[in-house]
């Protein structure tokens, strides 16, 4: 026979081998890729089956948990009910080891494992950190993005005629925090396995060349769409020369259909009087919350979540009471001096730290033209052409 034939002979003999000997009816085969470790993890391990009288045991300690403890053989497994075996028989090293290394599982269980799976990989990572934020705020950007797209939440909606989708303006001077919020609610969606898309200035100008701007807007299913620092497209038309971007920018943000849910995250340091009225109607926008420079008592919430060494070394109260009026930002740029200033001298100065700060804003305000654009790209002030940003 041809190699192809062999090998897929081979495959066939394993396949039914082990669903004769685990009483597997009308078996799939499965390859859990990135779901191995989740699925394993969560799964009873079952009795050891041999394939054609062979079975080697694996003693090798690590992983031990999800590994199946043999080098040659099957394993089965029991999933919430949900029957299955791991084959591994990969004798042959110039083949492909996946056609001999698999998931057998019956037809009627394979719809119900891959959901399992979805939650066992879900429940295997860890829980973002919610960013610094007062509570009443971090439960509206909570209720109108995450909470809104769940999925009992979502059906209740659909069935009082609500609207499918929300938009969400996340506004304030740089460096307060809109960003941490942003790759927060980012990490809680991307947990969920649903839809997201992050769509940069940049980005928009591509799409509007080449005529697919709704793309940028639209979701297959459950989903978020991030708009960074789209000042071009929302800035008030009798402020500001009206330009074709904010009638392109309106049009798709009406025009979007969606299966399940869509919510849009928007992000702007222009203040509210500057966003178009067009933009700002209910149904566009839907709730917007202020970025502020942080209170004593969310600074001392950052401070607290420090390394341990460092807030040790510190006077908490002194480093509250001395950041007065500084954003988010520039208190981490202080740890980041700490860190650096420990590394050089071994020791922790919180007074140098602050000195250091004030010379290198002063630096930068002096000697610097180019204006930071809060987001993932720089652009010149003047010009609002894009250029190279290296740095954070």
């Amino acid at each position: 026979m041809r190699s192809l034939q062999t090998y897929s002979a081979d495959h066939r003999f394993l396949v039914e081998q082990v669903s004769q000997a685990a009483g597997l009816v009308d078996p799939v085969v499965v390859d859990l890729d990135e779901f191995y470790e989740p699925v394993l993890r969560h799964a009873k391990k079952k009795a050891l089956i041999p394939i054609d009288g062979v079975l080697v045991r694996d003693w090798d300690p690590d992983n031990r948990r999800i590994y199946p403890g043999i080098q040659l053989g099957s394993r089965l497994y029991d999933l919430d009910g949900i029957r299955f075996a791991r084959v591994r028989f990969a004798y042959d090293n110039h083949q492909n080891g996946w056609g001999f290394d698999f998931i057998v599982v019956e037809r009627k269980n394979y719809s119900r494992l891959y959901k399992v799976a979805l939650t066992s990989r879900r429940d295997s990572e860890p829980p973002s950190q919610a960013p610094v934020m007062k509570k009443d705020q971090m439960d509206l950007l909570w209720q109108n993005t995450i909470g809104y797209l769940d999925r009992s939440n979502l059906r209740r909606i659909k069935e009082y005629g609500g609207r499918a989708k929300r938009g969400v303006l996340l506004m304030g001077p740089p460096g307060n925090g809109k960003t941490s919020a942003c790759r927060y609610i980012w990490q809680e969606c991307r947990r969920r396995r649903w839809e997201w898309r992050l769509v940069t200035p940049d980005s928009y100008r591509q799409a509007r060349s080449s005529d697919s701007i709704e793309e940028l807007f639209s979701v297959d299913r459950r989903g978020i769409v991030f708009f960074d620092d789209m000042d071009i497209a929302l800035r008030d038309r009798d402020t500001v020369h009206e330009t074709e971007d904010q009638a392109v920018f309106l049009s798709a943000l009406d025009g979007i259909s969606v299966n399940e849910g869509v919510v849009f995250v928007f992000t702007t340091n222009c203040s509210l009087d500057l966003i178009d009225r067009a933009f700002k109607r209910p149904g566009r926008i839907d709730l917007v919350l202020h970025f502020d420079a942080p209170t004593a008592e969310l600074r001392r919430e950052l401070l607290e979540r420090w390394h341990p060494d460092i807030r040790n070394a510190l006077d908490i109260n002194k480093a509250v009471s001395s950041t007065d009026g500084l954003s988010f930002a520039e208190v981490e740029e202080l740890k980041n001096l700490l860190i650096m200033h420990f590394m050089d001298k071994n020791e922790w100065n919180w007074d140098w730290a602050i000195r250091q700060l004030d010379i290198n804003r002063h630096d930068l305000a002096s000697t610097n033209k180019r204006k930071r654009h809060v987001g993932f790209g720089a652009i010149d002030a003047h010009s609002k052409e894009e250029i190279p940003f290296n740095g954070h």
